[in-house]
């Protein structure tokens, strides 16, 4: 796992700044105002899914989660922590079930996690105490 530090999603002259997570796997935690409001996972393009939910868009079986109206009014930092597909998954819940983010509502009342999941938690955990360089836990 590569762990990234807390950045805005967008620099100052409006490029993003993630374009390496394009075809990458992994999971996304999204803060508003320094409050974890949402926890995500993308198994096949992590800047894709990301990105989606800093522009206007519509899917007819997805619950659309977006903070494109807000972008002037709140502060947005996002980490990004590339994985494989199998551990984003499990990671994913993880961080839900321990954050229990504002957006992620309707995930987090129906995620049982086995208890082969559970570590997950405790190897991020792991991962940012070994270093300084990705600014400590987020919690």
């Amino acid at each position: 796992m590569k762990v990234f530090k807390f950045l805005p999603p967008y620099k100052k002259d409006g490029k993003t700044n993630f374009p390496q997570t394009v075809n990458r796997t992994g999971v996304y935690i999204i803060k508003e105002n320094g409050v974890i409001v949402y926890v995500g996972f993308s198994g096949y393009n992590l800047y894709k899914t990301m990105y989606r939910h800093f522009q206007s868009w519509h899917h007819k079986t997805q619950e659309v989660i977006s903070y494109k109206s807000h972008m002037r009014s709140s502060d947005y930092l996002v980490r990004v922590i590339y994985c494989t597909p199998k551990q984003a998954a499990a990671l994913e819940k993880a961080l839900i079930k321990k954050h229990k983010p504002r957006d992620n509502e309707m995930k987090y009342r129906i995620i049982k996690m086995p208890f082969v999941e559970r570590n997950y938690i405790e190897t991020v955990e792991d991962i940012y105490q070994e270093t300084d360089i990705y600014g400590g836990l987020p919690y």
